[in-house]
């Protein structure tokens, strides 16, 4: 199962859910495809064609059902609606390295279950009443102490995962300023003030163009 986090948030396209620290949104098929298409693309511009596309495949739906969508995803995600990034003219975007992805195995918890129901299968009906005794009490104690180990594992395992995707959620707070790539160039900063009708045109593509806050561009060399 794939999921995706952003600080604390969680995106769930399997259940079509999106939770914040307040609480849970059930997205509709057409919200969660979009957020999950914007992710798994994230940095470059995606137009609105594109979303109307992967929202309602072979639908005819109005252009207005894409603004709702967008709104809707906003809604959830509460005070971090600014995931989203409308470009004037283009589409839409999300910054890179805004989600992390990973991806969970619960098959292998259940083989570990499977493994111990293994471990208590009943004793020879050959045996004497005392040895039944003697044997059933060994393996219940075998079975018991064999368990910690693996609880163990599953918990280090655990530890492990959380641990990692801290240090993800960490690093990901000292990268650069969020980027898009349009034409094979790179641009970074406020993004969203990005006009792409007065995107210069000489722009060698070799050196990275950063956005202030009032919107004006510079190529660093």
């Amino acid at each position: 199962m794939i999921i995706y986090k952003y600080g604390k948030d969680v995106f769930e396209p399997q259940k079509s859910a999106y939770t914040n620290q307040e609480a849970t949104t059930k997205l509709s098929a057409s919200e969660t495809k979009i957020l999950q298409f914007l992710i798994d693309n994230s940095g470059e511009i995606i137009s609105r064609e594109k979303l109307l596309e992967i929202g309602w495949p072979d639908k005819v739906v109005v252009p207005n059902s894409l603004n709702v969508a967008i709104a809707n995803l906003r809604k959830a995600f509460k005070s971090k609606n600014e995931i989203i990034i409308t470009i004037k003219g283009a589409g839409f975007t999300i910054a890179n390295n805004t989600f992390i992805q990973q991806q969970f195995q619960p098959e292998i918890i259940v083989d570990n279950e499977q493994h111990q129901t293994e471990q208590l299968q009943p004793i020879d009906n050959h045996t004497d009443n005392n040895a039944i005794g003697t044997d059933t009490n060994h393996t219940k104690v075998s079975s018991t102490n064999q368990s910690f180990p693996t609880m163990a594992k599953i918990g280090y395992s655990i530890c492990l995962t959380v641990m990692f995707a801290w240090v993800m959620l960490w690093a990901s707070s000292w990268q650069s300023p969020p980027c898009v790539t349009v034409n094979n160039q790179k641009i970074c900063g406020n993004i969203e003030l990005l006009n792409l009708q007065k995107l210069p045109q000489n722009l060698s593509g070799k050196n990275t163009v950063y956005i202030d806050t009032t919107g004006k561009m510079y190529e660093k060399i």
